[in-house]
């Protein structure tokens, strides 16, 4: 009985303990190295499969401190927008951009159209990713070539390609409000692939429209020299043998309205940072601004010599600690490849999406993409921006990457460049693939 008493007494007195002590949460600090022996403290920071990936010792994490104030770093066509947008739009039942005053669509819209987005309110998601399009338009027309490639865990490099990606927005940014946009074009955009010869011209067109049409994507296949148009379910199909399909573009290149959203939470997480400094931009006698040949390149696991990690990693970015909106969407379309994707944007600079999970239609884990970023600024401080410097994605099934190479020093990434607007055309697009 004394002895019962005595197991009883011990039970009440741990429990007491229990209760009292203050929970302790996983959490990361400037300067730490987080990998697979402590990588509990970046619980809840991280997606779980890349939280496992840590587990694993196939990511390590260099954690730091940014040297600026990302808030500071949205073009000038951007900032200017924060105010007299405030209140100037909303969302129609289809996901739509309309002004407030009218209950239309807005013919032009020009900046970020969001402002003030608040979690918990009606259509956040939307508008949050709108906010993100738009960020995108308020660079103008972008030129941006880099190199792409195929990595896998057993053999390591395997082939590359060399690739650009080309837009030109009727809408955000000031310069496209004089244009004619009869077809109530939101933006044109091309995708190309440059090389190697076997692939070579295997390139996709983008008209994407303000209203509630569906998206016209055109693909040029040199086999049989022709342009031939997709269905909107093949923007999900696996594009020129990768694990990335044409809406994983720049992280999420759907229509908004094809999908169905809602945030999750709000949260702090942890993203990928191309340098504590940003990078230089440089104005051309054009008037485009670019990167130099300066910028720091990412380093990943199969370039560096006794890296014991997946060779798709890279082991040379900083990981700071944000603000995040966890996000959930679903395809409307029966047909599409993925099924319920799940992404975490950066809360205070719409440019960054930090990691977009993938689950197939069945609801099974399937892969992850995930990108890093960086500032940009000129020597005068006259231009600040953010822009990608990596995309990874990641399948796990096969356990196979493909690795989108942005900060290369070899090429110059241009927005506000300079195209001709024909080339947009199906006429201007085959002659441009040829």
């Amino acid at each position: 009985m004394n002895a019962r008493k005595c197991f009883e007494a011990s039970l009440v007195t741990l429990f007491l303990l229990v209760w009292a002590c203050p929970t302790v949460s996983a959490d990361v600090s400037q300067g730490e190295v987080i990998d697979k022996t402590n990588w509990k403290q970046a619980e809840g920071l991280l997606p779980e499969p890349v939280l496992d990936w840590v587990k694993k010792g196939d990511l390590v994490l260099h954690v730091g401190r940014l040297a600026y104030d990302p808030k500071d770093y949205f073009p000038p066509a951007a900032r200017a927008s924060l105010e007299p947008n405030r209140g100037k739009y909303d969302l129609d039942p289809n996901s739509l951009v309309i002004d407030t005053e009218t209950g239309k669509p807005p013919k032009f819209v020009e900046g970020i159209p969001f402002p003030d987005v608040a979690p918990e309110g009606p259509r956040a998601a939307e508008k949050i990713m709108h906010n993100r399009n738009y960020y995108a338009y308020t660079q103008g027309n972008v030129r941006l070539p880099y190199d792409g490639a195929w990595v896998s865990r057993n053999t390591g490099y395997d082939r590359d390609v060399q690739c650009a990606w080309m837009q030109y927005p009727l809408t955000g940014h000031g310069p496209a409000r004089s244009e004619s946009n009869r077809g109530g074009i939101e933006r044109f955009s091309i995708l190309q692939i440059l090389a190697p010869f076997d692939i070579a011209g295997t390139n996709v067109l983008l008209w994407r429209f303000l209203d509630e049409r569906k998206d016209n994507t055109f693909a040029y296949i040199p086999a049989i020299r022709r342009v031939r148009r997709m269905s909107p379910a093949n923007r999900s199909d696996a594009y020129i043998g990768s694990d990335l399909c044409v809406d994983d573009a720049w992280g999420f290149d759907g229509k908004i309205s094809d999908f169905e959203w809602k945030v999750l939470r709000k949260q702090e997480g942890l993203i990928g940072f191309l340098d504590p400094s940003p990078q230089a931009l440089e104005k051309n006698a054009l008037g485009e601004w670019h990167t130099t040949g300066g910028m720091k390149p990412v380093a990943y696991g199969h370039q560096k010599e006794g890296w014991q990690g997946a060779p798709w990693a890279p082991t040379s970015l900083l990981w700071v600690k944000r603000p995040i909106y966890v996000i959930q969407f679903t395809p409307k379309d029966p047909y599409y490849n993925y099924g319920v994707q799940e992404i975490w944007a950066d809360v205070e600079v719409p440019a960054v999406l930090a990691f977009k999970v993938i689950h197939d239609r069945a609801g099974d884990y399937w892969k992850t993409l995930w990108m890093s970023y960086g500032g940009f600024k000129s020597a005068d401080d006259s231009m600040r921006l953010f822009m990608s410097t990596s995309i990874v994605v990641t399948d796990d099934r096969t356990d196979h990457s493909s690795v989108i190479d942005l900060a290369n020093p070899k090429y110059l990434q241009a927005v506000y460049a300079v195209q001709d607007r024909n080339d947009y055309s199906l006429g201007g697009f085959q002659k441009l693939c040829k």
